[in-house]
């Protein structure tokens, strides 16, 4: 039963049981009153269905909360999800409580398909002919049993630059003197004082006006 200080909460209450009877609505909330406000006179109660047909009855969560008093602390304790919470208008609160339990599930989900191997990739195990540079295990093995294994990888030079581990393993052609005889050209008719030919940083021929 409601004392009758909780005039808020009987609004509350009248205009819920009129949305829950649209057949016969004016009987639900006569029928509210007098289960939880006996006190009422029948005028009284005359008077809060008059109220209650013309009443907005658009209670919010929140709103509601404020009406009944409920907190955060109650609505976690007694499970009342259907209302809000009085002291959270800004849902600070409740979502912290909403990431706490995220959370809570995420590290049990982990825990439970867990492989219990440490997290990340599996460290890469390279077989140790591969390592030296061989292309099969059966010639690695046999240049050990005779003592002749290569200590920096491939001995011979590769078209591959990526298996050429030692440094003399490529061959730099030698320079090569240019096919075009220099001498021979008149460049001071074009007003060419000086004539440089390169191979890359290599200076291979040069001209200049005597």
């Amino acid at each position: 039963m409601l004392p009758p200080s909780a005039y808020g909460t009987l609004r509350w209450g009248a205009d819920h049981a009129w949305l829950a009877d649209p057949v016969n609505p004016i009987r639900s909330v006569r029928r509210w009153c007098r289960r939880w406000a006996p006190w009422l006179t029948g005028a009284e109660l005359d008077q809060l269905v008059d109220e209650t047909k013309t009443s907005n009855k658009r209670w919010s969560h929140d709103d509601s909360a404020v009406t009944l008093g409920i907190t955060v602390r109650d609505r976690q304790t007694l499970s009342l999800w259907f209302v809000g919470a009085s002291d959270d208008r800004n849902y600070e609160m409740r979502l912290g409580i909403a990431k706490a339990k995220a959370a809570a599930r995420a590290r049990k989900s982990r825990a439970k398909n867990s492989s219990g191997r440490p997290p990340g990739r599996p460290r890469l195990e390279i077989p140790a002919w591969k390592a030296a540079g061989y292309n099969s295990k059966r010639t690695y093995q046999r240049h050990k049993a005779l003592g002749t294994l290569a200590q920096n990888g491939t001995e011979n030079a590769s078209r591959s630059l990526s298996k050429n581990r030692k440094r003399d393993g490529i061959k730099v052609p030698p320079l090569m003197q240019p096919s075009v005889d220099l001498a021979g050209i008149d460049f001071e008719r074009f007003g060419i004082l000086k004539i440089s030919v390169m191979k890359g940083r290599n200076v291979v021929s040069t001209w200049s006006r005597p």
